[in-house]
């Protein structure tokens, strides 16, 4: 195995790795064990899900139990007490008949156990022989002794252990593949380092939560440099060729397959998958079920049952090694049955790859179809993939759009631009559809190339509507036809001048120019390309008001965006680019919890959708992070998220990534590292104006962390007017609000004006913060505490207290200090009542602090000396230390401050 020069591989054969997970079902098989009135568990699972792990943590934390190793292996089974053969050459004389030897094993195994419980561990328990099978119920049914087994296949099992489960004495635990937040602890477990969320999603797409599988994948992933190390991550590479023949090496999914099983996976990979009926007139139902019993295949049922296979990415590694003759000769099959011909139409991107698999031809607008399907998907990659197999790409402007598509979808702008110069070229020649997309895609590769004014493209197609006869926005004199071809290519033009209005942040415009769609809900009839446009002009406009404020109004057009996107014709591409641009703008107002409540059902699969995948996912969740004060946390989770976007960088995220790693990095003592961070100047000019803001904010936090506090309090101040000027009102809000953590009492004035006539959540802390400053209330002050530790906003509520208890300080009001700082101390959590460095708390020595902690109770200066072995003049010593950094006189006051550890 290939690694980096000094980076060793750690993914070693049989190497002994930290368990993950599965902590609900290791308690389980603990409790069944140590219940004296149960035989004990059986976990049931397919090959390579982790049962042998579960068994071995079981076996772990049974100390003080006497364990009897046992295995099944399936070329023993028919030969008598072969699996505890061991056992018996160990019991004395020799004896053979079964009840005999029930007792002479009883009677040893308590001998050798000294009053110790007696556990089983059985692996392969599918797999035991009869005579092992039944001796080993005899003991279980005996109470002699308990154990966890594991099987594959339950019902193969001896049917003794099936009884003692009937009876509920065994405990049946089904194990499941792990979840995606168990593989990524897996794969960094493997590793020994983080790995980049997209990274884990690759391997999760063809391994599906299976442990074996996922350790399998990730080897030829290593060897193959799919994942490779940079800096402290593994990110992964463009680069797949070849990764379908490792994964399908190398899958215990697969490992064991019968010749007709692997038939039936080949056909449905190939396919994509099958509705049932055909399926089950393919292939045997046994067969079927047995794949399903193996966590192979899955039937879902929406909306009729169809069979697909459980891992998307493993269907699509299988295809590929799916022989050119037997891939046609399964594709002519399938053609032959009823009905077919109609589902494979549905998919024409499988048909497409089934086709090239098989060696058949393609038709070129077969290709087309199948390749915008793709795209429309956002599967880009596999656009641009199959875009390389259709030979025919040069001949096809509608490839070569495609083709411009797929490459702006994975950031790879130098690809974008090649296809661009293509249909350039060939622009007098396109049709009127290709053409208005081509113009709509231009421009947006300006923007994102940051070359070019990304307007006149928009400018050339409106010209080219009105020379056609064509409303880019009304209906036309004219047929029907018309009047749907204006339709459909004047809302293609609207979307793009809000995109593009939303990407220069000129939110004002889409406030005026988007409310006809607020009320608008799709119906049942409504085609793919007005979900589409609908959704996308709602989301812009649902952008724009909640950063100008996010009102009730905003929250209704939230609900009905939901409903749409909920809607069956709704492509993921157009879902992903709406929650992704309303999600962030919930973010940024502070209202991200009733964001993503509001959105939280409209999602047909969490996988499928942008703010739940790939690095965005991450930014979001590390943004939240922060502001809980989980820093180090936010800092694990952002490492990998820059090295995986210095790779590709399809949504301009890395300057902000760069900035908030930078923020984290402040806030720490690693302070040295954080300069590596800072985002070169300049290389935000491609990003939406959102991220160009937001990593201008992160990095002036970043510089009061370091630098002047005034200056940067003064810089966030000066960006207030231009966010108000484009409806930015709640970035204004933020940075006001900064600037007086930051002590800029000036800012508070602006941001109490400001905040009095907003209704969001963050407004609601503004204003009560604003007016405790400048009214010096200590009431008002404690309420914006209160309001922020509530939002979940731990380190705006500690620099809220840190505001009014440095003017009690100033102001040796010692009554407001108390108050604040006890108040701050109920609010937070636990593990933050002593790290935010709020109050002189954090100035106590461990010494000092389990004095005052006994003081507070209390307890006298002698009687603490006594506790804690130290003489009374010691006690007063360290009493003077603690009374003049928390400003206090007496025990009373004391008490005030640690009402925690009072109360315990």
């Amino acid at each position: 195995m290939q690694a980096p020069p000094g980076h060793p591989v750690q993914v070693l054969p049989g190497a002994s790795v930290r368990f993950i997970g599965r902590m609900a079902e290791t308690e389980s098989a603990l409790q069944a064990v140590r219940d004296p009135d149960s035989s004990g568990a059986v976990v049931v699972g397919p090959p390579g899900v982790g049962k042998t792990a579960l068994l071995h943590q079981v076996l772990r934390s049974l100390d003080g139990s006497y364990v009897v190793r046992v295995r099944g292996i399936r070329s023993s089974a028919s030969f008598s007490y072969r699996a505890l053969g061991f056992l018996l050459s160990e019991v004395p004389g020799t004896v053979t008949h079964p009840a005999l030897v029930l007792s002479a094993v009883s009677a040893h195994l308590r001998e050798e156990a000294g009053g110790r419980r007696i556990v089983f561990a059985i692996d392969n328990a599918e797999h035991l022989d009869k005579a092992s099978s039944t001796l080993i119920g005899q003991l279980l049914s005996g109470d002699s002794a308990s154990a966890v087994l594991t099987v594959t296949d339950f019902a193969q099992a001896d049917p003794v252990f099936m009884g003692l489960w009937r009876a509920s004495s065994l405990r049946r635990i089904d194990l499941r593949p792990l979840s995606f937040e168990d593989t990524v602890l897996f794969v960094a477990s493997e590793l020994g380092a983080p790995v980049s969320r997209e990274g884990v999603e690759a391997l999760w797409s063809v391994a599906g939560g299976n442990a074996q599988a996922t350790r399998a994948s990730l080897q030829g992933f290593v060897q193959r440099g799919v994942l490779a190390r940079r800096g402290e991550a593994w990110v992964l590479l463009p680069n797949r060729k070849g990764i379908g023949h490792d994964v399908v090496s190398t899958s215990p999914l697969l490992r064991t397959l019968t010749r007709n099983q692997r038939r039936i996976v080949d056909l449905v990979s190939l396919a994509g998958g099958l509705p049932w009926q055909d399926a089950a007139r393919l292939a045997d139902p046994s067969e079927l079920d047995a794949l399903q019993d193996a966590g192979i295949l899955v039937v879902l049922a929406d909306p009729e049952p169809c069979v697909r296979l459980a891992a998307d990415g493993l269907a699509d590694a299988v295809a590929e090694q799916v022989p050119e003759e037997e891939a046609a000769r399964l594709y002519q099959d399938l053609r032959s049955r009823p009905g077919a011909a109609r589902y494979l139409a549905d998919d024409p991107a499988r048909e497409v790859g089934w086709l090239i698999q098989a060696g058949l031809s393609v038709d070129v607008q077969l290709g087309v179809t199948a390749v915008e399907t793709l795209n429309r998907s956002g599967q880009h990659r596999r656009a641009a993939d199959l875009i390389r197999m259709i030979t025919t790409r040069r001949q096809s402007p509608e490839l070569a759009l495609e083709a411009m598509i797929a490459a702006l979808g994975q950031g790879h702008l130098k690809d974008a631009t090649v296809a661009s110069a293509t249909l350039s070229a060939a622009e007098v020649e396109l049709d009127r559809e290709v053409l208005i997309r081509y113009l709509v895609e231009e421009s947006r590769l300006r923007r994102l190339h940051a070359v070019g004014d990304p307007a006149l493209p928009l400018d050339r197609a409106d010209e080219r509507l009105t020379s056609w006869g064509l409303d880019r926005i009304g209906q036309p004199p004219g047929d029907a036809q018309d009047r749907s071809e204006s339709v459909s290519l004047g809302r293609r033009v609207l979307v793009a001048r809000a995109e593009l209005a939303s990407f220069e942040g000129r939110y004002r415009d889409n406030l005026a120019d988007l409310e006809g769609v607020r009320q608008t809900e799709l119906s049942s009839s409504s085609g793919r390309e007005e979900c589409a446009s609908l959704v996308a002009l709602q989301s812009l406009l649902l952008e724009a008001m909640v950063l100008q404020e996010p009102t009730e109004p905003a929250l209704r057009l939230a609900g009905v965006l939901a409903r749409n996107l909920s809607h069956p014709q709704v492509a993921h591409q157009a879902a992903d680019a709406a929650l992704l641009r309303v999600e962030v703008a919930f973010l940024v107002a502070g209202n991200w919890a009733a964001g993503r409540m509001i959105f939280s059902g409209s999602r047909p699969s969490s996988s499928s959708w942008s703010l739940h995948r790939g690095s965005l996912a991450d930014v979001a969740v590390a943004l939240d992070l922060i502001a809980r004060e989980r820093v180090r946390d936010a800092t694990a989770l952002l490492e990998p998220v820059v090295e995986q976007l210095r790779v590709a960088d399809r949504y301009g995220l890395l300057p902000l990534a760069e900035a908030v790693l930078t923020y984290c990095d402040a806030l720490t003592p690693a302070l040295d590292r954080g300069v590596a961070h800072l985002p070169p100047a300049g290389r935000a000019k491609g990003s939406p104006w959102m991220v160009r803001r937001a990593t201008r904010h992160y990095q002036l936090l970043s510089q009061a962390l370091t630098g002047s506090r005034a200056e940067v309090a003064l810089q966030l101040q000066e960006r207030v007017p231009s966010d108000r000027r484009r409806g930015a009102t709640m970035w204004a809000v933020s940075s006001l609000l900064s600037a007086l953590r930051l002590g800029s009492r000036a800012a508070a004035a602006e941001l109490e004006a400001l905040s009095e006539n907003l209704d969001a959540p963050l407004a609601e802390v503004c204003l009560l913060y604003a007016k405790a400053i400048l009214q010096a209330d200590t009431g008002l002050l404690i309420r914006a505490v209160e309001a922020a530790a509530a939002s979940g906003d731990y380190r705006l509520a500690a620099d809220i207290a840190r505001s009014g208890i440095d003017q009690a300080l100033a102001d040796d009001d010692r009554t407001a200090y108390r108050l604040i700082h006890r108040r701050l101390r109920e609010v937070l959590p636990e593990r933050l009542k002593d790290g935010l460095g709020v109050t002189a708390l954090g100035l106590l020595t461990a010494r000092e602090r389990e004095i005052a902690v006994l003081a507070a109770t209390g307890r006298s200066n002698r009687a603490i000396a006594q506790h804690m072995y130290v003489s009374v003049r010691t006690v007063e010593g360290h009493l003077y230390q603690v009374y003049s950094k928390l400003s206090v006189n007496t025990r009373a006051e004391l008490a005030e401050l640690f009402p925690a550890e009072i109360d315990s």
